[in-house]
């Protein structure tokens, strides 16, 4: 049977485990928070330049 010690140990060490996993998780979550406002701004020159060709608004360059 484990000693009140070695519990004591292995309590300090899972909850330095949960501090680190909970700061990755963090980070990842405003990775992803980033991630989808920059697919917001993609899909909105998307739908922007959609309508635009089909107004016949986008005018192509010859070189």
């Amino acid at each position: 049977m484990a000693g009140w010690k070695d519990i004591l140990l292995d309590t300090i060490k899972l909850s330095d485990e949960v501090k680190k996993l909970n700061k990755l998780s963090e980070k990842l979550s405003d990775r992803t928070i980033d991630i989808d406002k920059r697919l917001v701004r993609l899909e909105t020159m998307v739908e922007i330049a959609q309508k635009q060709s089909s107004s016949g608004n986008l005018k192509l360059e010859d070189d």
